[in-house]
């Protein structure tokens, strides 16, 4: 008699495996509904042309300072000052050689063309003689560097002078942010004539001005290379000797300045600077000395000239 086989796979399934069955596969196909419907969803939507915008940086806010009272310079003449002393001079240690003026007229070119050359003299009367004195825009520090990496030899016959080295940036790092530029030379000042004169000096919006005493306060200023600028304890901008240190003047006080020197010669900007771009040609002043009450006088240098500004 032949025996009937049963195994657990063919036996039928109950109605509730069914129902099991069933839900399970209904719950797949509902969630593979779901991340089509997520996929369409990202594809239709809008995708935005070119970069994201770029935050524009807030526009710089420039100081205007045009009157200020003047400080108590009793208090200011009794700060020490920030230099040993003036500049050094080098004594002539030899005689004039045969070919001293030859030595001579070679020394002035390289000075000359290096643009430190301050001022020269010359032995005898006459307009013809050998050179005896150097007097340079070098602090005596940099003239030996300078000569050093030329590997040159300087006469011994020649008296040199050299200026003193400076202390202060030209503009503080607290009052870089207030100003558009600094207007002043980069070469050192030597002796010059100056005929007294006398005026304001004022900050509007970032430009410095001055004007003669009685005239309007329309010319840019021009300041040797001496002269910073610096904010004060009282949050005032003030023109400091970056040599000693000194307070020489708040901007916006009634100054005395020696000047004119001479023309400065035509300088042009790439871009021009807001200060020079309203007119094609501009007067620029620079002062000299500021006059306070009891005589007391400090030097803040200034010229003038014709055209547009070089930026430092």
């Amino acid at each position: 008699m032949r025996k009937s086989t049963f195994s657990l796979a063919s036996r039928p399934k109950s109605s509730l495996q069914s129902r099991r069955f069933r839900w399970r596969q209904g719950v797949h196909i509902l969630i593979a509904m779901m991340l089509l419907f997520l996929l369409v969803c990202s594809a239709c939507s809008p995708v935005p042309e070119g970069d994201p915008p770029i935050a524009r940086a807030a526009e710089p806010v420039y100081a205007t300072q045009t009157n200020a009272p003047a400080p108590d310079y009793r208090v200011l003449l009794r700060q020490p000052s920030l230099a040993d002393g003036g500049g050094t001079i080098r004594p002539a240690t030899a005689s004039l050689p045969l070919d001293a003026k030859a030595l001579g007229d070679l020394w002035i070119t390289r000075v000359q063309e290096r643009g430190a050359l301050l001022g020269s003299g010359l032995a005898g009367k006459g307009s013809d003689g050998p050179v005896v004195m150097i007097d340079t825009g070098f602090t005596e520090a940099e003239f030996e560097s300078w000569t050093s990496e030329n590997r040159w030899t300087v006469p011994r016959h020649i008296r040199w002078s050299f200026v003193a080295p400076m202390n202060l940036q030209s503009v503080s790092a607290a009052a870089k942010p207030l100003i558009r530029l600094w207007p002043a030379a980069t070469a050192r000042t030597g002796l010059q004539n100056a005929a007294l004169l006398g005026g304001r000096l004022e900050l509007r919006d970032g430009c410095i001005f001055a004007g003669d005493f009685g005239k309007p306060v329309d010319k840019l200023a021009w300041f040797h290379a001496e002269v910073g600028l610096d904010v004060d304890a009282s949050g005032h901008l003030i023109l400091r000797n970056r040599v000693s240190g000194q307070t020489l003047a708040r901007l916006g006080e009634d100054v005395v300045w020696s000047g004119l020197v001479r023309p400065v010669p035509r300088l042009t900007a790439r871009p021009r600077p807001p200060c020079i771009r309203p007119v094609a040609r501009r007067k620029f002043l620079s002062s000299v000395r500021q006059n306070q009450p009891r005589g007391f006088k400090r030097d803040i240098h200034v010229r003038e000239c014709d055209g547009s500004l070089a930026l430092p």
